[in-house]
This record gives C-alpha cells, structure tokens and sequence, in this order.
C-alpha cells in the first residue's frame, strides 16, 4: 500500500504539461529519442537499451589531413551498429565533437576549404554508406565553425540528398555561431540543442547547475527565434554532472556514479555542491520536449546507470505514457473510487500491479508520475487538490488503464 503526499510532490516539480491524446498517433511517429555513444564507452554495447531510443549518434569520426575518418583510435563500429539495426534503430555518424586533437583540428580547417571540401565530403559519403549507416551529425564547436562552416554544411547537404540520407548538428543551447548563415541552418534537418554546460570547470567560481529546467525553456525559444521552428529542434539532456565541492579542481561525474554514491540521489538534482539532472527534472524535460519539439536528445548513453535508475528508462516510460493511450485495458478488475471523490482516491487490483500510475487533470497537466511494484491497493491523498475533473491512468504491460474522476 502507498499514500502519495501531493505537497511534496509539487515541491519536486512534477506538475507539467503532456501532449492531448488526439495527438499520440503524431507522437508515434515522429518523436525522437536520439542517444550519443562516444568510442571510450563501447564496451557498454550489450548494456545499451537501444530499443528505447530512435535515433543512435556514434561519437565521433575526425579526419587526418587526407579525410579519411576513423573514430577515436581507429575503432570498429561495426559491432555497434548491427546492435542498433537489431533493434530498429537508425544510426548516424557524429563528425569532429567539442575536443578536437591539434590535428584533427587542422584536418578540418584545411578540408572545408572551398577547394578541398568536395573530395572531402565524397569521403564522409563513402564512410557512411559502407558502415551502413543513415546519417551524418556535424558537431564542428567554437573556434572550429569558421568561415568556410556554412558553405561545407550547404554542399554536404546536396551529397546526402543524392543518397537519402540525414543531416543533423549538434549546436550550443543559446548560442548560434555568427559564421553559420540562415542557409545552411535550414539545411538541417533538425538541431540537436546541447542544452547542458551553462557552467563547469572551466568557471569554477560560478557554482551551480550546468543545466536547469529553465536553461531547456530558455534554449527551445532562443532557436525558435532564429527562425527553426520547433519539429527541427531537440531538447538535449546530460546524463553526467559537475561537483564544485573544490573549486580548484571540478570535477565531471556521470549519473551512474552519482547514483552509486546512493541510491536517493537519483531522485534529486543537487548533492552538496554537485549539480546534476535526476530522475524527476528528466522526466520533466522529456515532457517539455514531448509539447514543444521533435525529441530529446542524450549525452551520453554510457553515462547512464543500467539497472532500476535508469535515465533512459524514465525517458521511454514518459514517452510510452503518451504514445500508448490507444491500447486502453478493459480489464476491470482495476477499481478506482470513491467518484466523486474529496479528500482521498482509492485504487485497488485482484493482482499486484507492476508499472506506472499517473494523474492528470482536465487539461492533461501531470500531476503525478509513480513507479508501482507489486502493489494492490495505492492510497492517495488528494486533499490539496482543487474542484474539478481529473484522470488516473495506469500502464501495465504496455496497456494503459484510464478512469475519468472528479472531486467535488
């Protein structure tokens, strides 16, 4: 038996807006959840969950001065790849990424040259093509987005084009590089947002979070502004956080490692000073996402925890409760009461219940999102709740049961 405190659970933000049902067959189809996996994380290959994400961005291939690509130290992404495609994913090839070695950097000042970018980007196409893959991410950052960046960007799009293949970029949260003309910004087909890095080691005096609730509000306007409208813009989130417990030495933890610390970190987003996204601003992001763009997107996968904490977990689970509302249970053995209700919502099962009970109300704003294990009756206390109509909805099994409730 649980008792759910409403108080609390609005202290933890989790009171957002989700898409209306008319628009779940829309959200099926075209929402995306795009995963980055750099080589240093490989090894994590039978860990991924690849089927809850669409989209699989492999990081990252640079060139040496003749363009030919490899990633990292030569690696083979074969292996990773066949994973992908088995579980239905498409995956692209993210090029050149925020570290880049002396030279690589010089490869790709010399290569997006006017007269050198053709051969170049002939070799980008044959890299892609014969790893089987279905797109290209340029993830060229800062000081590497040149002058020579947009028209590189407009003649790769004319190369993908003649394969049917994508082209995404990775770009800053609120910044949009000077050189990069409105051109070869629609030449995209969407814009992954790194809506993470507000601050870190290289600031250690401004302690804080790198990527707050409102840094995602404040990214999606700021390229809606630039004039990419929203179904070709995704929402990043960072799977890592920062600890400025020592200001003279910041360090990067992933989320696993966080968690592993303790387990209650993963239901907060602040530990001392490490600043990170837990479960509950993940969830909210992915609902955020859900209204205003095209997707979410991960840095990075291999960041994750592969167990009960999972961020991806969460991520799919928010998704599955908006995109499955057509499968709707008629086992009525699932009895929701008193309706109408005051003060107290009951709901009981014949069987213990394992899965995922939300509350909404009339407008589809979430109330609540808990995980149920084993549980035949749940108790919530609904007592600060206003008049009105709401909506319970439990998915159990990949079926959503929904009962219409109102309090007095």
């Amino acid at each position: 038996m649980t008792n759910f405190n409403y108080q609390f659970l609005t202290s933890i933000a989790l009171i957002f807006f989700l898409t209306g049902v008319n628009n779940t067959s829309l959200l099926a189809q075209d929402f995306k959840t795009i995963g980055y996996l750099p080589h240093y994380r490989f090894a994590l290959n039978d860990q991924i969950q690849y089927e809850k994400i669409t989209h699989l961005n492999i990081a990252f291939a640079n060139p040496d001065m003749s363009g030919n690509l490899s990633v990292g130290n030569n690696e083979d992404i074969t292996p990773i790849v066949q994973s992908a495609h088995a579980a239905e994913v498409e995956v692209y090839i993210s090029l050149a990424g925020g570290a880049l070695t002396n030279d690589w950097a010089a490869a790709w000042e010399s290569l997006i040259q006017v007269q050198n970018r053709s051969a170049f980007i002939q070799k980008i196409i044959e890299y892609t093509l014969d790893h089987d893959l279905q797109g290209i991410d340029v993830d060229l950052e800062w000081s590497h987005v040149n002058a020579d960046y947009s028209g590189f960007v407009l003649e790769l799009r004319d190369s993908v084009d003649k394969y049917d293949l994508g082209l995404t970029a990775a770009l800053p949260g609120t910044y949009r590089y000077p050189q990069i003309t409105d051109v070869a910004l629609a030449a995209y087909d969407w814009i992954n947002m790194m809506v993470y890095d507000l601050t870190g080691p290289w600031n250690p005096s401004n302690v804080g979070p790198h990527s707050p609730y409102s840094f995602a509000e404040n990214a999606i306007n700021y390229w809606v502004n630039q004039g990419v409208p929203k179904n070709k813009l995704t929402l990043g989130v960072p799977f890592y956080g920062y600890d400025f417990t020592d200001q003279n030495n910041v360090t990067a933890l992933t989320y696993s490692q966080i968690v592993a610390m303790n387990p209650d970190n993963a239901q907060v987003d602040q530990v001392g000073q490490l600043y990170y996204n837990g479960i509950p601003t993940i969830e909210a992001k992915t609902v955020l996402a859900m209204n205003e763009v095209s997707g979410i997107m991960i840095w990075e996968l291999g960041q994750d925890r592969f167990d009960e904490y999972s961020l991806l977990d969460k991520i799919y689970e928010v998704i599955q409760m908006s995109v499955s509302t057509e499968n709707e249970l008629t086992d009525l053995s699932i009895e929701v009461f008193p309706n109408p209700f005051e003060n107290q919502i009951k709901i009981q099962n014949e069987y213990p219940m394992n899965g995922h009970l939300f509350l909404t109300d009339a407008n589809g704003r979430l109330i609540l999102n808990q995980k149920l294990e084993l549980e035949n009756q749940i108790d919530l206390n609904a007592s600060i709740l206003s008049s009105g109509v709401y909506f319970v909805k439990i998915i159990l099994n990949g079926q959503v049961f929904s009962r219409k409730l109102v309090k007095r």
